[in-house]
């Protein structure tokens, strides 16, 4: 290894900080706000902004908007192209590019230095607060304190012009990187670095030192240290690689290269991170840590960071068969099986593999470990199987007596029984026997999703519509409907003290504390950001984990005890999601176990983008940060105002925003904001991640703004910065002038009354007359009224009648007064429900005259008509009371028969189809004679109405094939 690493970067300490690989990584362009792609140099200030430096200008960046600033009398640049930045011998920003311009900007205010004659490369201000110029092909230039310049050129010694870095060592000496090699400047003097060997000729693009492998340079031919008296290439792997960046940090030492990507060289060998790993360009331009350690990048394509966030997650692209994750199980060993809606992957050591099986390919919903050794694994289509040896050894389905093959939750029991909740009802195998649990065994819901064995109270089953406990050969369902209307039990956790066992559900946390069996829920009205969580876990820290659709929470446990024991107040929450590193906020429910807690004290959840996972115990560096932040604007009235100390307003001002910025760059989006207006607020104001403050109407007075800027999770231990301002009062708000205001109002009020008085004299005449008029017309409003509700009365009780009859055409056919098909149909619907729920016997007839058509045509439909009033007639003198006869259609009829087996009805038929036969027409035609055919089924063994329906009218159909005037049974 090239570096003696201290003992902070020695493997096993630095595991917390995650290899190159593990680190989250975002990217902005000209489409986030850039004016440019191609960033040229990253620089912080003190006050905690950061600049980039681009060929359109350079852009200052809050952590939600970059604001430009190019050529121009504020920064008395000549050119837009910004090439280089660094901070000046008293704290400030130098800006300096194209056409040899060079600035200074200093808490907004700008100020212009005696430019170069060509761009400049390299800036660097040294121990003796001189400032060294790097130009692009006029060498060196040195001002000092006075503003006295010396230029190093060819002159006297610099053989190469074109400048690309500047260093100053430990002892003074100014080393130069150049086109054509490495010079120092040491004593005023220029030499190269010829009595050093090993550095290959070329250009040398970067410069570093490290505290204790000092002189480090970034050649076209690799990166090299400078070792006694020779240059040594730091790894076998870099050479030939161009090499244009460096980064020294306490970590590790960062390479950017000219086409390669980024490489690190570190605790864990060389990591490299190129296009394929999100850069947007090969090519590197900057590398800056800032204060937060994440590092920024600077390439040919946008602007990139990395940085360890709280969060890590695992997809596809490191290996996982599928990113849709259900379900993961964590071992002693620390490795964790992944179940994804591609079969099921074993996470260890940093690898992924998959595991073989056909069956276990497939969507995974459930794991747990098997007593005889491997796992069980839950599928969605293919039921239960036990994998083990690098195979599937055993498998439970329908067609073993499983109730479904949709195994949502698998509980190894104590007792040595396997308990699986399916999406059908609960199993339960013991010594190879398989038993069942459903809805009329006592189970809320058959959709049954969790199962925990508790310590001190049996087997908790969790469904869609509630919870049931199984204890002692008895299942007893335990009502959480009362707890806002809960439903839904995704899961249980019971509390590391054994106190109390918790469930996940639709509507919150529901504490069920053993002692006195209460349960308790925590939920939108105690503080809880949203209603469905699917799962709990507690970490060594005393905190809750919970996993929703909406990010992960974590609550402290304590705190959550004490509110639902009656303690005031609302819970504290952190929520993490997609800007604490991972890639989708949204965690999968419905399917157990989805989290895990570890060995090592590692949170894993499953999500709908691969499975993340958090270490509790590092989350206070994240939250530990004193956040900068900074007042941007002050408007009055609409006008901007440039935050200065002491301002004094206009007199009157009566609208007044702040506008303030948080300078964290982890989660800006998420800072959260507090403010206080000295001589108005009482106290500070929470403000949440809104980045402004409004007031209007103030009082004249004296005032000082407030603000302070927390990450989430951190503490209000931070800066403050705070402006003051006065407003005076107009003329009309002095002492005096209120006075004489108000001697005036009492004068004009006096007068003010005697004018009413004699007003309301008046008024009380015309009032009285008025009186008398709206009597009069009262009465005969009155008497208008009693006729108009008379009238109305009479009116309704028409409608009445009228909707009575027309509610009996909408059911009657109008020819025969039959049963029409509407009133057929809800019958029928009606009678099979009847039939089914109560284990009775019913029939249908449908009955059809044959050859109808020939009356119609033979002797009129007249006749037609006739004839099938007849047949009606004859249908109902002979049907039941019970029974129900119906017009199905055109000359078809049907007959409901409830309470009736297949036997009577076919007698009732064959009696039906005889007398119709029978019925004498010989006053309508002397040769008419009217048959029928008639189809017979019954309710048993029929899905619904519709098939019984169906399976008549097939017979009907069979009847008339076979010669009509007959009656078919349905087979």
């Amino acid at each position: 290894m090239w570096l003696l690493l201290p003992l902070s970067l020695c493997p096993s300490a630095a595991a917390t900080d995650g290899r190159l690989q593990d680190y989250f990584r975002e990217s902005w362009t000209t489409r986030d706000g850039l004016p440019h792609n191609t960033i040229n140099s990253i620089m912080q200030t003190d006050d905690g902004y950061l600049w980039f430096a681009t060929w359109e200008g350079v852009a200052r960046y809050n952590g939600r908007d970059f604001q430009v600033f190019g050529r121009g009398e504020l920064t008395q640049l000549p050119d837009d192209g910004v090439f280089t930045l660094a901070n000046d011998c008293q704290g400030n920003l130098l800006v300096a590019g194209a056409r040899g311009g060079i600035s200074f900007t200093s808490k907004g205010r700008w100020s212009g230095l005696p430019s170069a004659p060509v761009l400049v490369r390299a800036l660097l201000c040294d121990s003796q607060a001189r400032l060294w110029i790097g130009t692009d092909g006029s060498g060196v230039m040195r001002d000092d304190r006075h503003g006295k310049r010396q230029v190093f050129n060819m002159l006297n010694g610099l053989q190469d012009e074109s400048v690309f870095d500047l260093l100053e060592d430990p002892l003074g000496r100014i080393w130069v990187a150049t086109a054509q090699g490495l010079f120092v400047i040491e004593d005023d003097k220029v030499s190269p670095v010829t009595e050093f060997r090993g550095l290959p000729s070329g250009p040398v693009f970067s410069l570093a030192w490290h505290p204790s492998d000092g002189l480090l340079a970034g050649t076209e031919q690799g990166a090299f240290r400078l070792h006694g008296q020779q240059f040594q290439l730091l790894d076998n792997e870099l050479a030939n690689l161009p090499i244009s960046k460096l980064l020294v940090d306490d970590t590790a030492l960062w390479l950017g290269t000219i086409g390669r990507g980024l490489y690190r060289l570190g605790p864990y060998g060389l990591e490299h991170l190129g296009q394929e790993d999100g850069l947007p360009n090969g090519r590197i331009t900057a590398i800056y840590k800032d204060k937060e350690q994440s590092v920024w990048l600077g390439t040919n394509g946008g602007l990139f960071r990395l940085r360890d966030a709280a969060f890590r997650t695992f997809t596809t692209e490191q290996g996982l068969s599928d990113d849709f994750v259900r379900t993961l199980l964590t071992d002693e060993a620390e490795r964790v099986w992944v179940g994804t809606s591609k079969g099921v992957n074993l996470l260890e050591k940093g690898q992924i593999t998959h595991l073989p099986g056909q069956r276990i390919k497939q969507t995974i919903l459930s794991l747990a470990h098997a007593r005889e050794g491997g796992i069980w694994v839950g599928t969605f289509t293919h039921g239960l199987i036990h994998w083990r040896d690098n195979q599937e050894v055993t498998c439970y389905d329908r067609d073993t007596g499983l109730l479904s093959n949709e195994i949502r939750a698998i509980l190894p029991a104590a007792d040595g029984s396997l308990w699986l909740a399916t999406s059908l009802g609960v199993n339960r195998i013991d010594q190879g026997r398989i038993s069942a649990l459903q809805v009329q065994d006592g189970l809320p819901s058959n959709f049954s999703v969790s199962l925990f064995e508790s310590t001190r109270s049996g087997i908790w089953i969790g469904t869609s519509s509630g919870v049931a406990r199984w204890q002692d050969g008895r299942l007893r369902a335990l009502s959480i409907s009362h707890l806002d209307g809960a439903q839904f039990v995704f899961g249980f956790f019971e509390q590391t003290d054994g106190q109390a066992l918790w469930l996940a559900t639709d509507r919150g946390l529901i504490r069920y504390r053993y002692e006195d069996e209460q349960l308790a829920l925590l939920g939108r009205d105690k503080g809880m950001p949203f209603d469905k969580y699917f799962q709990v876990r507690e970490d060594q820290q005393g905190n809750f984990w919970l996993s929703s659709n909406r990010g992960v929470l974590r609550i402290s446990a304590n705190q959550a005890n004490r509110l639902l024991d009656g303690e005031g107040g609302q819970v504290e929450f952190s929520l993490f999601s997609e800007s604490h590193g991972m890639v989708s906020a949204q965690a999968n429910g419905g399917s157990n176990p989805a989290m895990a807690l570890a060995e090592n004290g590692r949170i894993w959840v499953a999500t709908s983008k691969g499975v993340a996972v958090v270490q509790p115990a590092r989350l206070q560096q994240f939250g530990d940060v004193r956040l900068p932040v900074v007042i941007e604007q002050m408007l009055v009235d609409g006008q901007a105002l440039h935050p200065a100390a002491n301002l004094t307003l206009s007199a009157g001002a009566s609208r007044i925003e702040f506008q303030f910025a948080g300078l964290g760059y982890v989660v800006p989006a998420r800072i959260l904001y507090r403010t206080r207006l000295q001589g108005f607020d009482k106290g500070w104001v929470y403000r949440g991640t809104h980045n402004n403050s409004e007031y209007t109407s103030l009082p004249p007075g004296e005032y000082r703004f407030e603000v302070m800027a927390s990450y989430p999770s951190g503490d209000w231990g931070g800066e403050v910065a705070q402006l003051r301002f006065k407003i005076p009062p107009r003329f009309w708000q002095h002492p005096g002038f209120a006075v004489g205001v108000g001697l005036l109002f009492v004068m004009f009020l006096v007068l003010l009354i005697k004018l009413r008085l004699l007003a309301l004299q008046r008024s009380a005449k015309r009032l009285e007359e008025q009186v008398q008029e709206q009597t009069q017309a009262l009465r005969w409003q009155t008497e208008s009224l009693k006729r108009a509700d008379e009238e109305k009365s009479q009116l309704l009780e028409q409608i009445r009648l009228q909707a009575e009859a027309y509610e009996l055409q909408a059911r009657q056919d109008a020819l025969t007064g039959l049963a029409n098909r509407r009133a057929f149909d809800e019958a029928l619907h009606r009678e099979f429900s009847r039939a089914v729920r109560q284990a009775n016997p019913f029939c249908l007839l449908l009955l059809d005259l044959d050859h109808f058509k020939r009356i119609n045509d033979n002797w009129s439909h007249a006749v037609g008509d006739v004839v099938l009033q007849r047949v009606a007639e004859c249908l109902r003198l002979l049907s039941r009371d019970a029974d129900l006869v119906a017009r199905w259609g055109g000359e078809e009829f049907a007959v409901l028969l409830p309470n009736t087996d297949l036997h009577a009805a076919h007698k009732l038929a064959e009696r039906l189809r005889l007398a119709i036969q029978a019925l004498d027409y010989s006053a309508l035609a002397p040769e008419l004679s009217v048959t029928a055919s008639i189809g017979l089924a019954e309710q048993q063994d029929c899905q619904d109405s519709e098939q019984m329906l169906q399976r008549a009218d097939t017979a009907l159909y069979q009847a008339k094939q076979n010669g009509r005037n007959q009656t078919c049974i349905a087979g």
